[in-house]
């Protein structure tokens, strides 16, 4: 027994022996922390000269990657360079922009080559710049430019549909659902254009209680917004509706606003806080008659909302408030708020904090009488409430060693 357990041993500390060779530190490359989700194995192998640290509090390089939808579907990336210790005061911005096409692996190759190209200041003014080495692609710049013309015009049209079945001996449960979409977007406006339609529907068999519950909707909406300045927008928004969940047999509303955005537009995916307003017109024809006797009516209401969004080397936050009433009766109204902050507070430790409360007192579409049982289990019928509420709270905790330049993909973990 006391041989087999040496002999297991010696092999344990055979193997962590080659780990730790593997996991070798690069004495003077600079430590670098990637704020990210991201294939950093892939990252690692690609480019291995720099030390890849857990921490950023131990970093000389801090990494954020922001992003954004672009009109095309893809997303614009925008990596900040944040220099610490021996590099404070040493910043960049490098941007890189991926298609909607493009595979994971043309992906993870242009985020490589964007972070090689912000790294290069660095490693070059490091104790290990003489393992750098530059190169450039053969060209004579003879040939002048050539412009790219896009045959549809930063048009994007998207299609799905989708169906799903499922049961079991005392219930089955369907779905079908289909979505169009076609939008353009440029740097002075956005146009978004929509249609969906879902049908759903759910047995159940319980000896003598037997119930058949379904629900429909359908959508059509269109909207248009345009640039007025750099810090200020406008818009217009218009939608046909109808739904069995809301008691909508068809409703229709049309709705201006305008923006206004306390810091540019352009610094968008780093910071935010807008102001905005919106006066909306609804003219509802209900599938039963209200709990204020009405079949069909028109409405105006309005709407003002402040949005804030945050992201900073500490961490992200983000908050939400949002007001609108009946112009016809402001007893009628509702005010919602929600937020979250995620902070890195100390060495390995983060905590995260998120939740909403909205004050609800403007159900006109609700349908007289008293909802069944099964509508208010199967949530089929939307239900007379004054409030709603959700709230997380989280913590974090890493500690170890700083270092992670191994890489180990054995076994996809």
């Amino acid at each position: 027994m006391k041989k087999t357990i040496t002999s297991f041993a010696l092999i344990f500390l055979f193997a962590s022996m080659q780990i730790n060779s593997q996991n070798s530190i690069k004495s003077g490359a600079p430590k670098v922390f990637f704020d990210c989700r991201c294939d950093l194995n892939y990252v690692r192998e690609q480019i291995p000269i720099i030390n890849y640290v857990n921490d950023r509090t131990e970093a000389d390089i801090h990494i954020l990657f922001t992003d954004q939808r672009t009109g095309s579907g893809g997303r614009e990336y925008l990596l900040l360079f944040m220099g610490q210790r021996n590099f404070a005061g040493m910043n960049d911005t490098i941007k890189y922009n991926i298609n909607q096409i493009d595979s994971e692996d043309q992906r993870r190759a242009k985020m490589v080559e964007a972070l090689k190209a912000g790294l290069t200041k660095y490693i070059f003014k490091s104790p290990v710049s003489d393992r750098m080495k530059i190169t450039f692609t053969d060209g004579n710049g003879d040939s002048p430019a050539t412009e790219i013309t896009d045959d549809w015009d930063s048009w994007v049209f998207r299609t799905s549909l989708n169906t799903s079945l499922s049961g079991q001996q005392t219930a089955k449960h369907g779905n079908i659902g289909s979505a169009i979409s076609i939008n353009r977007i440029t740097a002075e406006s956005k146009i978004y254009l929509y249609t969906s339609f879902n049908y759903n529907e759910s047995y159940y068999d319980y000896g003598d209680t037997k119930i058949t519950s379904i629900s429909r909707r359908q959508n059509i909406s269109a909207s248009y917004i345009g640039s007025i300045s750099g810090n200020w927008s406008w818009g217009l928004w218009s939608s046909l509706t109808k739904s069995t969940y809301s008691n909508l047999n068809l409703a229709f509303s049309i709705a201006p606003g305008i923006e206004y955005n306390f810091f540019p537009y352009s610094e968008a995916n780093q910071r935010q806080f807008r102001i905005e307003y919106r006066i909306n017109i609804n003219h509802n024809k209900y599938e039963l008659e209200t709990i204020y006797f009405k079949m069909q009516e028109t409405l105006l209401s309005h709407l003002l909302r402040f949005s804030f969004e945050l992201i900073e080397p500490w961490g992200n936050a983000g908050f939400r408030l949002s007001g609108s009433n009946y112009l016809h009766d402001f007893n009628l109204y509702s005010l919602s708020t929600d937020g979250f902050i995620s902070v890195r507070l100390l060495k390995g430790f983060s905590f995260d904090v998120r939740g909403g409360y909205s004050k609800i007192n403007n159900q006109l579409a609700l349908p007289r009488g008293k909802a069944s049982l099964d509508e208010v289990l199967l949530a089929r019928k939307e239900i007379a409430t004054q409030y709603s509420y959700n709230f997380g709270i989280g913590i974090s905790y890493s500690f170890g060693s700083i270092y992670n330049n191994a890489v180990n993909s054995r076994f996809g973990d």
